[in-house]
């Protein structure tokens, strides 16, 4: 069978998996809906189309490191296509960014397509350490819960800066990444002929000259950390905006402190699974900052149901649309 058929037919799957494994979530998505306010969302549903046009932006701003120049929207919709990958291929997003490569093929070659997609991840994380003192400062002042909050500040902070150190480690470490890259090269041959060890060994090369640029030119990676930022301010006030649609003013710092924490968990959460991590995380986190589990639940389950109506069925279109030709 084609490589094309095969992941076409993985992307149905995985579609189908996803929508089953939400089915129970669908039924209260839609009782809920009876109570919301439309024009908030509305106003999600546009913000949410925004935040992959950050993505598209974010993109345009790495490439630039690299001297290349590839359209938004067609970064737009590569945004959309690895956001696809990610939900139906748990690998802590290490699938969404070969997918980029697929996308962006050939115009940027695939090592630095997936760079920048690593890139995206580890810039994200810088701005997560970021906004984390902000929610911090903010809960502090209004909720009387000081040092279980420092606390799960200082452990969420200490946990991204050791992911952050353990991918630096592996990436500076070529031989052993090499060794690995032909190890699952062969695995996957299994799959499918067309996959060659040539390809990966091209894969890698391009990797590490695109990695060598970047380390040579490191304040041309300050715009792309801005967009980043600028990424995160948006998600977390879309979803403050759900809490709104309810007609509940609450806290900033505590929707902060939920996403991040979210986040932080559906990382280790993704390399096993990555539907209901990201939704326990944020709704333990709500709760545990004060605020009444039926609220913290139906916000989270509004804001991650429209999150996947978004997202998938547009991203499953540009996934099929850039699948392999052969």
């Amino acid at each position: 069978m084609k490589l094309r058929n095969i992941l076409f037919i993985f992307g149905i799957l995985g579609l189908a998996l996803v929508v089953l494994l939400n089915g129970h979530q669908l039924d209260s998505f839609w009782l809920l809906l009876k109570s919301l306010r439309w024009y908030i969302v509305i106003l999600i549903v546009l913000i949410q189309l925004a935040s992959y046009y950050l993505n598209a932006l974010y993109y345009r701003s790495i490439l630039k490191v690299f001297s290349r120049s590839v359209k938004v929207e067609r970064l737009f919709e590569g945004a959309l296509a690895a956001n696809f990958v990610n939900y139906i291929i748990p690998t802590m997003g290490l699938a969404g960014a070969g997918y980029l490569s697929q996308v962006l093929s050939p115009e940027v070659p695939r090592g630095e397509s997936v760079l920048a997609q690593l890139m995206r991840y580890a810039l994200s994380g810088l701005a997560v350490l970021t906004l984390m003192p902000v929610g911090f400062i903010l809960i502090l002042f209004t909720v009387h819960s000081g040092q279980d909050i420092t606390r799960a500040t200082l452990v969420a902070s200490l946990v991204v800066i050791a992911l952050a150190i353990l991918v630096i480690i592996l990436i500076e470490r070529e031989m052993t990444l090499r060794r690995f890259a032909n190890w699952l090269t062969l695995r996957l041959k299994r799959l499918s002929a067309s996959i060659k060890i040539e390809s990966t060994h091209k894969l890698i090369n391009e990797f590490y000259i695109g990695y060598r640029i970047m380390t040579k030119h490191k304040r041309k990676v300050l715009p792309s950390y801005g967009w980043s930022i600028i990424y995160i301010v948006v998600e977390v006030a879309t979803f403050y905006l759900t809490f709104l649609a309810f007609g509940k003013a609450v806290n900033p710092g505590i929707v902060i402190m939920a996403y991040l924490f979210a986040n932080i968990a559906s990382i280790f959460g993704g390399v096993i699974f990555s539907i209901g991590v990201f939704e326990i995380g944020m709704t333990g986190t709500l709760v545990a900052l004060g605020l009444p589990f039926v609220l913290a639940l139906s916000a989270t389950t509004v804001y991650r149901i429209l999150n996947l109506i978004i997202g998938l069925p547009p991203g499953f279109y540009f996934y099929k649309k850039y699948l392999p030709k052969t």
